[in-house]
Order: structure tokens, then sequence, then C-alpha cells
């Protein structure tokens, strides 16, 4: 490989090809959009080769980008790895720990074993960050985050995962819609009702498990886009703008103007969860106990 080429320029790659837009990338690495452009027009000087073709709507990879990115993921997972295994050496010093959680629960529903570990591991920082749940799989197959809580359903080829928790999906209607004065609610009842919905590059994993559910019922959502913050989308109902399939514990979050009520159909298989994601590789001396006190938060949460 040619010296002057850095990390920073093997991760811009990776983002652009993942995205296939250079705005999206931009996005996702935190970054403007001309730089971008320049480090991977710089890229394909030196070494030699187009990596995309660019159009108005997007780029795609060429020949000799798609045989460079299996080889990009690989230099950029053995960089990560190398870098946790000599975080984890200074371990009896200190280090720090990240753990993610899917922004779509409430976080209240989320074992929390931060207070437990901190004894354990005094000199060390114990973090923890939100974000949807394929953003959290790739940090964590990154080797920048540790362990995350994520919606079932989510990609995670790669990872170990266990899941946590179970939680139903219940309809949040305005409080003066007419289907209120139902105890539990058909997807029947549903038919043509607006209803906030989330884009597929959100989590393409469990939008697809929906698809494959409403197909099965013969059932098409009436989409209006989602908010990213579930609290707006509250709002939103509240005020008679749409319907919304959300999971069971954001009932906790009180809004005045917006009612749940039970699906009919959620024992038939449509349903949410949550799972921890963790890379068997990861050589952190915090994750086993990590998981060990989540499995007891788990097992205690199924006995009551």
């Amino acid at each position: 490989m040619n010296d002057s080429i850095d990390l920073r320029q093997l991760r811009y790659f990776l983002a652009v090809s993942e995205e296939l837009n250079f705005s999206r990338a931009a996005l996702r690495l935190h970054i403007s959009q001309p730089p971008l452009s320049r480090q991977i027009r710089q890229l394909e000087e030196q070494l030699g080769v187009q990596l995309f073709l660019r159009s108005k709507t997007g780029v795609t990879l060429t020949e000799a980008g798609n045989v460079f990115l299996p080889e990009v993921k690989l230099t950029l997972q053995q960089a990560e790895k190398a870098i946790s295994v000599a975080r984890a050496a200074r371990s009896l010093n200190g280090g720090k720990f990240v753990i993610g959680y899917t922004t779509v629960f409430e976080r209240s529903v989320i074992p929390d074993v931060t207070q437990e570990l901190l004894p354990r591991f005094p000199d060390w920082q114990i973090l923890s960050r939100g974000n949807y749940s394929v953003n959290l799989v790739r940090e964590v197959k990154n080797g920048t985050m540790d362990a995350a809580f994520i919606g079932l359903h989510t990609d995670t080829q790669d990872l170990a995962v266990e899941k946590i928790i179970d939680d139903p999906l219940v309809v949040a209607l305005p409080a003066d819609h007419r289907l209120t004065s139902k105890r539990s609610i058909s997807f029947a009842d549903l038919r043509d009702e607006p209803m906030f919905w989330f884009e597929r590059r959100m989590n393409p994993g469990f939008y697809d498990h929906c698809q494959t559910f409403f197909q099965r019922i013969d059932f098409k959502v009436n989409v209006i886009p989602e908010p990213a913050d579930h609290h707006i989308m509250l709002g939103l109902i509240a005020e008679g703008k749409g319907i919304a399939l959300v999971p069971t514990s954001l009932q906790c979050i009180k809004r005045q103007g917006v009612v749940f009520r039970k699906l009919k159909e959620v024992t038939n298989g449509l349903s949410m969860g949550i799972a921890i994601a963790w890379s068997r590789q990861n050589p952190s001396p915090v994750l086993p106990p990590f998981l060990d006190m989540v499995r007891q938060v788990r097992d205690r949460r199924n006995t009551k």
C-alpha cells in the first residue's frame, strides 16, 4: 500500500461504499461533503484506479472498488483489533468501555448495569451512547463500541447476539380517535389510517420483518415519515396528524392527548425486542462481567 494512504481515507471509502451517496456518507462521518470528495479523489489518484462511478442520483462501485472493499474492511477490522488489544493491555490502570443502546425503545426498559460495573473497575470509564441499531452494529464491528443493546431483526452478521427483552407493539392514537373505544385493535381497523413509519435504511432487517408480516395479512401502511425522536412523534399524534405502532415501553411517556391500545395480531408474528450484541474477538476485561450482569437482570425480570 502507498505509504501516504491512511486509515482515515479507508474509513471514508467504506462509508461511501456502504451509503452509495456522498451526502449521506458525509453526514455519517460528521464532516462536510467537499473534503470527503477530495479525500476519495486523492485515494483514487494514489491507487491509480477509479473506485466509484458518479452520477446525479448517487454512486456505484467500479470493478476495482468492489475488489478493494473487502480488503478495506479487513484492514480496518484488524486495525481496530490492534487498538483494542493495546488498550486492554493496560487494564490494570484503567481504560474505556463503551455501551450502545437503541433509541427506538424507551431508555428505562434497557438494563443499566453501570453502577454495578464501576466498583469492579474503578479506574475505567464506563460510557454509553444512543443511536439507531444499524449504526450501533457498525460501531461494534469496527471496535469503537464494546457492546450494544439493539432492536431485534437487525442484521448482526459476525457478532454474538443474545435476546434480552420482548417489547410487544401497541397502537398509539390521538385521544379523540374513533378507535379509542376499543380495548384492542386489529390491522383491519387500521386500514387506510395515516401511520408514522420509518425508512428502510434506518433498520433494513426489522423493516423487512414487518413487510413480510404485512404481506401475510394483506395490510399496506399508509405511510407518514416518522420523526427521529419519539417524543416529537407522540406530540404529532396528540395533534391528530396520524397514528403509530410503538413498543409497549413507550407507554411510560405520559403525553397528554395520546392513548395506547393493544394489537390483536401481535401473537401472530409481529413483535419487537431488544438483544445485546458484541464481538467475540473483543479482549476487554470488562465485557464478560458486563454480559453476566445483563443476563442476571434479564433473568430476574423473567421470573417476576
